[in-house]
Parts: structure tokens; C-alpha cells; sequence
């Protein structure tokens, strides 16, 4: 049974490769629908985002690659939207063009006199510093934020998907917190519970576990047994950077997605998200 696979990220971010390998890669591995993500262009200065002169560039791009495999594979044009207030966020106009997008938190709070922000997924180093230098080295308002910020996100520009939720356990490693504590567990189901109300999917993000930085997909187990109570709908993804990684950990993710209940992956068709049966060996399509 074949698989889907909406969040890669090409050379015109932070990915390996030109997006037709990408694109060969998914039709080796069986993929049946596809979609580039590349991180959307912003005024700050990151090396991992779309360079906002060639934006244009990356969607013609795609848009000449759909054409190109037109009955081989759907392929659909997306972003990677980072949320970060008075900077980006889904809702920019220039993004009510793309297909679907998925909206992302990278970034915590500002630094009150640098001017640089908290980095969730940077190094380690940057991860620690930043807790130390803004916020203190509160552990717990530094991870308050991060959900804040996405609860923010959903409420004010809501995306299609929500990406990888609860990335900030990435750098953690168990050193500054533990998913079990109470006050954490609350801040992923007040996230969940706004998710729910505004009726956007949640992707199970699969690169943590295959780049051996997380010993769970995003998000951990207990989360997803609380999306299942929810009935928020969810998406499969592996936020693959290279081709090789388009269907990275897929089998046991959709393993691990059953034994918690859950019976259907949603896929982007033309006529938008729809939900379909799954087992571990991949998607009815």
C-alpha cells in the first residue's frame, strides 16, 4: 500500500537536493500524494528559510514539476509558515496562493536587548542559552511561551496543519523538564483543545525519531492519545530534507497511530483534506 507525504523541505531552503529528486524519490517509494514545504520566506534573517528574491522562483518551480509529472504523482505547492508576531505568519497574503500550508513554531520570545530570539530546534547551545538569557532560566516560562505562541498562531492566522507541536522536547532531552510534570501535560492540552476548535490537522512529524534526536515521533504518545479523544484529525509526514527520508519511519509510526486507535490518515487531494483507511503498510488510497 502506498504512503503520502506533505512536509520536505528542497534546495531552495534548507533540504539537499533540487525538488525533481524529491520527486523521483517518492514515486520509487510508492508515495501517491505529494507536496514540497519549503520554509517560507521572511524578513528575518535566517540561512534556513526561502530568500524572499526567490520566491517566486520556488513556486514556479513546483508549479512546472506538477506539470511535468501530471499523472504520475500529484504534486502540490506548499510552505513550511513560521509564526513569529510583528515578523511572519500563515495568514501573510502573498501565501493565500499556495495549495496548503503548514504553520510552525521555530522561534520563542525576543531577547529584550539583542534582538535575537529563543531557537527551539537550533543547537543545543542556542536552546540553553536562550532559556538562561531570556527568560531566565525558567524552564517553565520558556516552554509556556512556545505553546502560547502556537495557541496564538491558531487562533489569529490559523494554518492548515500544525507542524511538529511539541518540538521543543527536541533539545531538551529530558535535562530541563520532564513530559510527565503536570504543568507541561497541561500546556500540550490547552494547545490541543484550541487545535480542536478551530479544525486544522495535526501532522505526526516522523524526523525526530530517524535523525536519532527524539525517541518518539512529534508528537509524544500521550499527546496523541489526546488528539484521538479529541477526533482532531491527523496527517503523516517526515519532514524529510533529503530524498531519501520521504517515507522515514512511516511503518512504525502508522504502527504505533493504530495500537493508540486511530483508523485514518487524512491526504490533500483536489478537493482538500480528506480522510482515508491506513495500516502500518500504508494509506488506501
Amino acid at each position: 500500500m502506498p504512503w503520502s507525504n506533505y512536509h520536505q523541505h528542497c534546495y531552495f531552503c534548507d533540504g539537499t537536493d533540487e525538488p525533481s529528486l524529491y520527486v523521483e524519490s517518492a514515486l520509487e517509494k510508492g508515495v501517491r500524494s505529494f507536496g514540497f514545504s519549503s520554509h517560507a520566506p521572511m524578513a528575518l534573517e535566517v540561512p534556513w528559510s526561502i530568500k524572499p528574491h526567490r520566491f517566486t522562483e520556488y513556486l514556479q518551480t513546483i508549479a512546472d514539476i506538477r506539470n511535468r509529472y501530471r499523472g504520475q504523482l500529484p504534486v502540490f505547492i506548499g510552505l513550511e509558515i513560521d509564526y513569529i508576531p510583528g515578523v511572519t505568519s500563515p495568514a501573510r497574503p502573498e501565501f493565500a496562493q499556495l495549495d496548503y500550508n503548514i504553520g510552525s513554531v521555530h522561534y520563542g520570545y525576543r531577547h529584550p536587548n539583542e534582538g535575537w530570539y529563543w531557537e527551539i530546534d537550533g543547537t543545543q547551545q542556542a536552546y540553553d542559552r536562550g532559556i538562561l538569557e531570556i527568560y531566565g532560566g525558567d524552564i517553565k516560562k520558556a516552554v509556556t511561551s512556545y505553546f502560547t505562541l502556537q495557541q496564538e498562531m491558531i487562533q489569529v492566522a490559523p494554518p492548515q496543519v500544525l507542524g511538529h507541536m511539541d518540538k521543543v522536547k527536541m533539545n531538551n532531552n529530558n535535562r530541563h523538564f520532564s513530559e510527565d510534570e503536570p504543568w507541561y501535560r497541561q500546556l500540550v492540552y490547552d494547545t490541543l483543545e484550541v487545535a480542536a476548535a478551530a479544525g486544522i490537522l495535526i501532522e505526526i512529524n516522523t524526523r525526530g525519531v530517524y535523525k536519532k534526536k527524539t525517541q518518539y515521533p512529534y508528537p509524544s504518545p500521550f499527546v496523541l492519545q489526546r488528539i484521538k479523544e479529541l477526533n482532531i484529525p491527523i496527517v503523516l509526514n517526515s519532514d524529510a530534507h533529503h530524498p531519501r527520508e520521504i517515507t522515514g519511519y512511516f511503518t512504525e509510526a502508522a504502527d504505533m497511530l493504530q495500537q493508540i486507535g486511530f483508523t485514518e490518515l487524512n491526504i490533500l487531494t483536489p478537493d482538500g483534506w480528506q480522510p482515508r483507511p491506513f495500516t502500518k503498510e500504508g494509506i488506501a488510497f
